[in-house]
């Protein structure tokens, strides 16, 4: 069977733009050295705060992006390698549920027109009565009506929006779905229908998912495994559960301690496991080294990379292991 996603050492970067002492402008490293993959079936989660190369990695994925060095295969085929029509037959592949669903759809088009408009680019669905049953059966498998069909998306809600977008992702019936936050614009009571509708959509199409999150309780709830970004690299992988309550970065312990626990006496025996002291880097290649309250100078020399410390969880720091059982989130 075909990895639906296989990265190997992608690095990215961006000109910074300008002229410093007139040379060349300066490149900014965005993603460095990552390594991932997605099963099939499965619904790998990317966490990490804003700024970190999400949005940048999913771009890669979907071809939006191009990358200096390293290998991305998507459903085996190298990107580097696909030419503009290679592109077009994978985009029947890989689709995309992006963040915002008031900026995502057209305002000039009506629904019937969003979801047509994949089939009229792919020559799919010709006929007239085959293409409206294909029709009526997408909206009601996202859990709309037919007879929104005829509307424009200024007559939705945010969370209608987003089902509409998540409908158009699906008339292509892709092996891949890439998801970039697609409940943060949404109210919580609908961020957990749209949550439920995209993990019973995977499950009844066999579709995998890369879900780009800030929120641990939805991926914890959505995905199978986790994987914890910082400053453009990789720093842990694991199973949802696994990750949550044995987690083996500092950086991971950090984003886990913020997450707020509805007990009052125990958010108060909670203590700030980040350091307050901002020290230099230096030679470290330890993107996080700087806030790090665990940091060794003598044993941050050694080389940055994923090591396994259990089974299916793998962690890239120099200090391991940390404890057996810290994790501060509540079960």
């Amino acid at each position: 069977m075909t990895t639906p996603v296989e990265i190997e050492h992608l690095y990215k970067s961006y000109d910074r733009g300008g002229v410093k002492f007139w040379s060349r402008t300066e490149a900014k490293p965005v993603l460095e050295d990552i390594s991932l993959r997605v099963g099939e079936r499965e619904i790998l989660g990317l966490v990490g705060e804003s700024g970190c190369g999400k949005t940048t990695l999913a771009k890669v994925v979907l071809g939006l992006e191009k990358y200096q060095s390293g290998s991305v295969k998507v459903n085996g085929l190298e990107l580097k390698e696909l030419t503009k029509a290679g592109f077009k037959k994978l985009r029947r592949q890989v689709q995309v549920v992006f963040q915002d669903p008031y900026s995502s759809l057209d305002p000039r088009q009506t629904v019937r027109q969003i979801l047509c408009e994949p089939w009229d680019i792919h020559a799919l669905y010709a006929d007239g009565a085959q293409r409206e049953n294909a029709l009526r059966e997408l909206v009601r498998a996202v859990g709309l009506d037919a007879a929104h069909l005829n509307r424009y998306p200024h007559e939705f809600s945010g969370g209608q929006r987003q089902r509409i977008a998540i409908a158009r992702a699906l008339a292509l019936e892709p092996k891949l779905l890439v998801a970039d936050e697609p409940v943060s614009a949404l109210d919580v009571s609908v961020q957990a229908q749209i949550l439920n509708l995209l993990k019973d959509i995977s499950r009844r199409r066999a579709l995998s998912m890369l879900f780009i999150s800030h929120d641990f309780a939805v991926a914890r709830f959505l995905c199978d495994r986790i994987a914890v970004m910082y400053r453009g690299r990789v720093l842990e992988t694991a199973p949802a559960e696994e990750l949550l309550h044995n987690p083996q970065h500092p950086y991971t312990e950090a984003l886990l301690s913020a997450v707020p626990v509805p007990d009052p006496q125990l958010q108060k025996k909670r203590e700030p496991v980040e350091t307050k002291t901002q020290r230099k880097r230096g030679s470290c290649p330890c993107p996080y080294a700087a806030r790090c309250r665990y940091y060794q100078a003598a044993q941050c020399r050694v080389p940055l990379e994923l090591k396994q410390t259990q089974e299916g969880h793998f962690c890239a720091c120099a200090v391991l292991p940390f404890q057996k059982e810290k994790s501060l989130y509540a079960v």
